[in-house]
């Protein structure tokens, strides 16, 4: 069985982490008065995450097969209803939360079918 160190799994946390950063601060900047995007410090905030993000996925990739690394940037989701929620007010319905479920499931599955260790 191949044993990966914890630490390689470090590399898809923080690309779904730097990933939903990136897209709060998309959403930061899309409400700030600023029209032009890149004079607004939250567009560029984004795409410094974006960087970071791709930065990271591939040392991910480097240490993962795609078929088991993807599916857990699906937890990006989990990350922005949340956020959504708590920094910008917006509703959480049952549809959301049956729709998080789902995909847990799905990850579940996926990461299981793959034999990988996490």
């Amino acid at each position: 069985m191949d044993m990966r160190p914890a630490s390689h799994f470090g590399f898809i946390i923080l690309s779904i982490l730097f990933q939903a950063i990136a897209v709060i601060s998309l959403k930061y900047a899309a409400v700030a008065p600023s029209a032009i995007p890149f004079t607004n410090p939250f567009y560029l905030l984004s795409l410094f995450f974006l960087f970071l993000q791709a930065l990271i996925w591939q040392q991910a990739l480097r240490r993962y097969p795609l078929s088991f690394a993807y599916p857990f940037m699906s937890l990006v989701n989990f990350i922005l209803l949340f956020s959504s929620a708590f920094l910008f007010h917006e509703g959480i319905t049952a549809a959301n939360i049956i729709g998080l479920i789902l995909i847990s499931v799905g990850i579940t599955v996926l990461v299981q079918r793959s034999g990988e260790p996490v």
